[in-house]
């Protein structure tokens, strides 16, 4: 015989035992019971957490332009996350002229690029997987604003970048700045890493996801700082740095502010971003012959005057006539950038070589030599263009004619405007 003493949920009880087994189906009593009180506890403090569909812990972090917004995802709303931005404080509901940023569950951080930090107000709503989106305004939980002294903000102002948080150790490509030297533009730029290769990309519009480079160009890789860069003049640029490893391995990070310029940067000069072009002086065209067109009829031949018409035209005081005025030659802006590659390439060259130089005649040898092998419609459109202007400098208006004609379709305001000064100058 012995004594089992033990402690059941609290109760103290003595028990004599005299068999061993006995004794082993109480402890698998106890083992059991108390496994079901576990599960029981656990399933109740389940049923009674409060359902959060929304976002907490928004912060915003600001430097210059930029604004970067972080946030704790919603543990039971696990869709999609919408931001709001707005110049008034958020009420019981969102203005319906506001249209929000959408990004990934998960992600938690967002950067805003804004030149306004006195008025402005954020929103994050969390959505569930099933799309509905929940748009419970919450201040300081989801809902937040930069001016110091709003009561619903928790504002956070930070004059360093985000990289540079010991959260957030730097990494990659930091620090990227383009300035303006003169007629060209000085990069520069901090790697962590010096062994790896760089890639400079140039776009005419803002680089903020991998999604933007294909309208980009790459300017030069193997990059290092300062760099300097000739961009066309008169056109808003945009850069970008990526390490060459991060395009191979389909991994490229793009950060406002970090690697990819924000603001845009402009060259100025006499040239504009359609350039404006002065033509060169023409001999008058004499029309002999008939002109075949759909605008034009057949000229009659000349019949001689009476003699007393004659003399009556010989003694009037005739105004002179005003010598012709020619359109001025005309590129589209698409043409004034380099291309990465393609048949775009040798249309380029051909523009900056001879057709911006107002060599008309090779200019036209070189574009209908391009036109020799087949292009896409939209290329073969812009060339037509180029080849009807060299002709229409070159005083060959019925074949500029034709031209013009051609691509009509694809560009009829810019097709009707240069057949309106080729009828001109037939008929002066």
């Amino acid at each position: 015989m012995f004594l089992l003493t033990f402690d059941y949920f609290g109760i103290k009880m003595n028990i004599k035992m005299k068999n061993s087994r006995y004794f082993l189906l109480i402890l698998l009593f106890c083992v059991i019971n108390a496994s079901i009180f576990a599960q029981n506890a656990a399933q109740n403090a389940a049923q009674n957490r409060e359902y959060t569909p929304y976002v907490s812990d928004i912060k915003a972090e600001a430097r210059n332009n930029l604004i970067r917004l972080t946030w704790t995802d919603s543990p039971d709303a696990r869709g999609r996350v919408f931001i709001f931005r707005s110049i008034r404080p958020f009420g019981g509901s969102i203005p319906a002229n506001i249209r929000p940023v959408v990004v990934r569950y998960g992600e938690q951080y967002y950067v805003d690029d804004t030149d306004d930090m006195q008025n402005i107000y954020y929103f994050i709503a969390a959505s569930d997987t099933a799309g509905r989106r929940y748009d419970i305004i919450l201040p300081r939980i989801n809902s937040t604003s930069l001016i110091p002294d709003n009561e619903d903000a928790l504002p956070t102002v930070v004059l360093s970048p985000p990289a540079s948080s010991p959260s957030e150790p730097i990494d990659g490509i930091y620090n990227l700045r383009a300035n303006q030297d003169g007629d060209r533009v000085t990069i520069t730029f901090d790697m962590s890493d010096r062994s790896k290769s760089a890639i400079l990309y140039r776009s005419s519009q803002p680089v903020r996801v991998p999604l933007d480079l294909l309208n980009a160009v790459i300017v030069q890789s193997g990059i290092r700082s300062p760099f300097t860069d000739s961009p066309v003049p008169g056109i808003s640029w945009y850069y970008a740095i990526i390490h060459e490893d991060e395009i191979q391995r389909g991994d490229v990070k793009i950060r406002s502010g970090v690697n990819a310029t924000v603001s845009a940067i402009t060259i100025y000069s006499d040239q504009a971003k359609e350039r404006s072009l002065r033509p060169i002086p023409l001999p008058l065209m004499t029309l002999n012959n008939a002109v075949e067109s759909h605008f034009i009829t057949e000229i009659p031949n000349q019949i001689p005057l009476n003699p007393v018409s004659s003399n009556l035209l010989r003694e009037t005081d005739m105004p002179r006539k005003k010598p012709i005025v020619l359109r001025n030659p005309r590129v589209f802006s698409v043409d004034l950038v380099a291309p990465t590659g393609g048949e775009d390439s040798a249309l380029f060259q051909i523009i900056m070589e001879y057709f911006v130089k107002f060599e008309w005649e090779k200019a036209q040898v070189r574009l209908e030599h391009y036109l020799s092998l087949p292009r896409s419609k939209e290329i073969e459109a812009r060339t037509r263009f180029y080849l009807g202007q060299t002709l229409y400098y070159a005083g060959n208006y019925k074949e500029a004619l034709m031209e013009f004609l051609s691509f009509r379709t694809h560009y009829l305001a810019e097709a009707n405007v240069w057949i309106d000064a080729v009828l001109s100058a037939i008929v002066y």
